[in-house]
C-alpha cells in the first residue's frame, strides 16, 4: 500500500517525465492497486481474529467533468472531482489522460478506525451506561473465553523453543492489550471489596425504589398523604374556652363558629350559611393556637390540624396533593374543622419567578378547595398567622376567610385574669399583689405571663420556699424584661460607681419631671448586655401618650448621659448610654414625622418605605434639613432639661448613688425615703423607725420658713415641696 501511495505522489509531482516512464509507472500502479484492493476487500480478509477493522477505500477520480482547479504549493494544477471510474472499463482513457499536457488524477485514501481505538476512547470517557455495566455485570475479560486449556492445547504439539516464543508473545500481547492491569493482580481483599460495592449499590437502588412505591400508599420516606393522620378526636382534647383568658373578643367570635357547628339547622332556618373560614391574626404568643384547640374541645366534631410547612416538599406537586388529601378526608366527616397553623407558609402571595415555576401550585389548590367549583359543605377552615401582609389577596376575600379575628396582647384586665389563672396552678403566698404585677407587665402576651409564673415557681423551688411569693414573681419579671442577673461578673469600683450615677440620673429625672411614669425599681446588678437598669410602673393602662409624656420619656432617657457629663466631664462620658440615646432619637423622630408634634414641621406625616433597600421619600432638600434640625432641637432641649434637674439636685443624686453602691437595688419606697429622710425605707424599718409618717399638708397659701422650691415628686400625686421635718405643701 505504501508503494501505491509513493508512485501516486511521483505522478503528481513529476508532470514532465518521458512517455515511456509514465506508461510503466501507470501500469505498475494499476496492477498494485488492484492487488491491494483485492487484499483489503471484506471477502479476502474474512473474519480474521488478528485485526477487526473497516477496509481501506481507494479510488481514482476522473477530473474530465465537474472538476474544479486549484493550486498546490508547488504551482501544480490540482483538480477536485466527485466522479470516480473503474480502471478495467476505462483503461484507454486512463492512459490518454497521462499522455496529455496535465495529469488530472488524484489518488485518495481513507484511513480506518480500529476497534482498539474505540475501546481506548470508551476507557478514557466512559458513559453512564458503561459505568453501570462495569458495576453490575462481569468484565469482558472474565467471560470472553480466556480458559488456560486453549493455550495448553496450542503449546502441546510445538517444540520447546517455539512454545517459549509463543508464551512470550502471548504475555506481551496481553500486556499491550491491557496496560492498566500490567504487573497487577487482584488480591482477595480487592475482590471482596468489589463484590461488597456491587451488593451495596443493589441494596440502595432497591430501598429507593421501595420508598418511592410506598409513598403512593402513605408510607415510606416520601409520605404524601395528609388526612386521617392529622385528625384529632374531640375527646382527646381537654382545652375549652374556660382555659382561654384575656382575649374575650376573639373567644366570642369563635364561640359563634362553635354554635354553627353544633346547631346548623338553627341558622339554616333563617337563611344563614356556615362561614367558610376564620383567620386568626396576631403577634406570637397571644393564644391563636390555644383558641383553635379550644374550638376542637368545644365543638364536639372531627378536628383536623396541619402546619403550613408540612405541605411543602422537595418533590414538585407534593403540596397540592397534600391539600387535596386533607380536604378529602375532612369532607368525608363533615361537619368538621380544619386548622392550618402558620398559614402564611402556603398562603403567601403568588409569584411569577422563573426560578421556581411550580411555587404557586399549593396555594392554587388551597384556593380551589376553600371556594372552588365544588363546594365544601360543613367544613370550616381556621387559619393562624402573624404575617397577614404576606398572604395572597385571593385568600382573604369573603367566601374563603369570611371572618378575621385579631388576637392582640391582653390589656391590664386581661393580664390580671391570666395571672390569676396560672397562679391558681401553683402554690402561692398571700403577699402577691396581682394588680401591681399586671400593671408592671405591659406588652406581655399570654405565653409571656405563663412563662413568667413558671420561672417564679422554679425560683421558689430552688430557694426551698414553701410557696411562690412576690419576690419570686419580681425576679421572674425582671428576668423576662432585662435578662438573667450576672452576679458572677467582676466589676471594678470605678465602673460600678459610674453605673450608680448613671442609673441614679435616670431615677432622679423620673422623680422630678412632671408627667413622667412613676419609678418602680433601680438596680446596678448587671443583666444581659447592661450594667444596670431602671424600671417604671404605670398607674393605669395607657392607650395613648401626650406630648408632655413623650418629652418626659426623652428627659428620663437623657438622664444617664447627663449624669456622666456632670460627674466626669465631657471627655469621660461612656458608651453605656447608646440604648438611651437610641430610644430618645426614636421618640423625637416620631414626634416630628409621625405625630405632628413639631411647630416647624407642622401636621404633615412623612412616611418611608420600610421594605426598600434605601429609604426614600418625596421631600425636598430644604424640608429634609428642617426635619433633621427639629429632631436635633428636641433632643438637645431634652438633654438640657435633664442636666438642669441633676444639677439642682446634686446632693440627692450623690446620696442615691451611694445607696446603690451599698444595696445594689432600690425600689420606689426606698428612693422616696432616701430623698425625704436621707435613708432608704428598708434601713429605716430595720432601725425600728417603722413606716414613714404621712406628710403634713400645709393648706396655707404662704410657704413655711424653710426655703424650698416646689418640685413634682412622683411618689406623691401633684406638685409638693417637703422639708426635712416632713412638712409638705403644694
Amino acid at each position: 500500500m505504501q508503494s501505491v501511495q509513493n508512485q501516486a505522489v511521483l505522478l503528481t509531482l513529476s508532470p514532465n517525465l518521458p512517455v515511456s516512464s509514465w506508461t510503466k509507472i501507470v501500469l505498475n500502479l494499476h496492477t498494485k492497486l488492484k492487488i491491494t484492493i483485492a487484499e483489503l476487500s471484506p471477502t479476502a480478509t474474512g473474519n480474521s481474529p488478528v485485526r477487526q477493522s473497516q477496509p481501506h477505500h481507494h479510488k481514482l477520480e476522473d477530473n474530465s467533468s465537474q472538476s474544479t482547479p486549484s493550486l498546490l504549493n508547488n504551482g501544480f494544477t490540482y483538480y477536485k472531482s466527485n466522479g470516480s471510474f473503474d480502471l478495467d472499463k476505462r483503461a484507454g482513457d486512463f492512459q490518454r489522460s497521462f499522455l496529455g499536457t496535465s495529469a488530472n488524477i488524484r489518488v485518495s485514501a481513507r484511513t480506518f478506525k480500529t476497534m482498539r481505538s474505540k475501546k481506548a476512547e470508551e476507557a478514557r470517557n466512559p458513559s453512564l451506561f458503561a459505568r453501570l455495566k462495569n458495576i453490575f455485570l462481569p468484565r469482558a475479560t472474565e467471560s470472553a473465553g480466556t480458559s488456560p486449556d486453549k493455550l495448553s492445547a496450542l503449546l502441546k504439539d510445538l517444540p520447546p523453543t517455539e512454545a517459549n516464543k509463543l508464551k512470550i508473545a502471548f504475555a506481551e500481547g496481553y500486556t499491550a492489550a491491557n496496560p492498566s492491569t500490567a504487573g497487577k493482580t487482584e488480591g482477595r481483599g480487592a475482590k471482596y471489596l468489589r463484590h461488597f460495592q456491587q451488593i451495596l449499590s443493589v441494596a440502595f437502588l432497591t430501598a429507593l425504589l421501595y420508598s418511592i412505591m410506598s409513598s403512593f400508599t402513605g408510607r415510606g420516606v416520601f409520605r404524601v398523604s395528609v388526612g386521617n393522620d392529622n385528625q384529632v378526636l374531640p375527646e382527646d382534647i381537654n382545652v375549652t374556652f374556660d382555659d382561654v383568658r384575656g382575649v374575650d373578643e376573639a373567644k366570642n367570635e369563635l364561640q359563634e363558629v362553635v354554635e354553627f357547628l353544633r346547631n346548623p339547622d338553627k341558622f339554616a332556618t333563617l337563611g344563614g350559611k356556615l362561614p367558610k373560614g376564620v383567620l386568626l391574626v396576631g403577634p406570637p404568643g397571644t393564644g391563636k393556637t390555644l383558641l383553635a384547640r379550644a374550638v376542637a374541645g368545644e365543638a364536639s366534631v372531627p378536628f383536623f390540624h396541619a402546619a403550613g410547612p408540612e405541605f411543602d416538599e422537595v418533590l414538585v406537586g407534593q403540596g397540592a396533593r397534600r391539600v387535596r388529601d386533607l380536604f378529602k378526608a375532612a369532607k368525608a366527616k363533615a361537619p368538621c374543622v380544619i386548622f392550618i397553623d402558620e398559614i402564611d407558609s402556603i398562603g403567601s402571595a403568588r409569584t411569577n419567578s422563573a426560578l421556581h415555576p411550580y411555587a404557586n401550585q399549593t396555594i392554587n389548590q388551597l384556593l380551589s378547595e376553600m371556594d372552588g367549583f365544588h363546594q365544601n359543605e360543613g367544613v370550616i377552615v381556621l387559619g393562624a398567622t402573624n404575617r397577614k401582609d404576606d398572604l395572597d389577596k385571593a385568600l382573604l376575600r369573603p367566601g374563603r376567610f369570611d371572618i378575621e379575628v385579631h388576637v392582640l396582647p391582653p390589656d391590664v384586665r386581661g393580664r390580671k385574669e391570666i395571672i390569676e389563672y396560672y397562679l391558681g396552678k401553683v402554690k402561692r403566698s398571700g403577699d402577691v399583689d396581682i394588680d401591681a404585677i399586671a400593671r408592671g407587665t405591659i406588652g406581655f402576651t399570654g405565653a409571656d405571663l405563663e412563662n413568667m409564673i413558671n420561672q417564679a415557681a422554679l425560683r421558689a423551688a430552688i430557694e426551698g420556699a414553701d410557696s411562690v411569693g412576690e419576690k419570686h414573681l419580681e425576679f421572674a419579671r425582671d428576668k423576662s424584661i432585662t435578662g438573667v442577673e450576672r452576679k458572677s461578673m467582676v466589676i471594678d469600683d470605678e465602673t460600678k460607681l459610674a453605673t450608680a450615677y448613671h442609673e441614679g440620673g435616670h431615677a432622679l429625672v423620673a422623680i422630678f419631671t412632671k408627667d413622667a411614669m412613676p419609678l418602680h425599681k433601680v438596680t446596678i446588678i448587671p443583666r444581659a448586655n447592661s450594667l444596670g437598669h431602671t424600671s417604671y410602673l404605670p398607674e393605669k393602662e395607657m392607650y395613648g401618650e401626650t406630648r408632655a409624656q413623650l418629652m418626659a420619656k426623652m428627659d428620663i432617657a437623657m438622664g444617664g448621659r447627663a449624669a456622666e457629663e456632670l460627674l466626669y466631664g465631657i471627655d469621660k462620658i461612656r458608651t453605656g448610654a447608646a440604648q438611651d440615646l437610641n430610644k430618645a432619637t426614636q421618640i423625637a423622630t416620631h414626634m416630628v414625622k409621625t405625630y405632628g408634634m413639631s411647630e416647624k414641621a407642622g401636621l404633615r406625616i412623612i412616611r418611608e418605605n420600610p421594605r426598600a433597600l434605601v429609604a426614600t421619600n418625596d421631600l425636598g432638600p430644604g424640608t429634609s434639613e428642617m426635619i433633621d434640625n427639629e429632631i436635633k432641637r428636641l433632643l438637645q432641649e431634652s438633654y438640657d432639661r435633664a442636666k438642669k434637674i441633676l444639677f439642682q439636685h446634686s446632693k440627692e443624686h450623690k446620696a442615691l448613688a451611694e445607696a446603690l453602691m451599698k444595696y445594689e437595688t432600690l425600689d420606689a419606697e426606698d428612693v422616696k425615703g432616701l430623698l425625704i429622710d436621707g435613708l432608704p425605707t428598708r434601713l429605716l424599718n430595720s432601725q425600728g423607725g417603722g413606716s414613714l409618717p404621712s406628710p403634713k399638708v400645709n393648706s396655707s397659701k404662704s410657704s413655711p420658713s424653710a426655703k424650698c422650691t416646689p418640685t413634682p415628686i412622683a411618689p406623691f400625686k401633684g406638685i409638693w415641696c417637703c422639708s426635712r421635718d416632713f412638712e409638705c405643701w403644694r
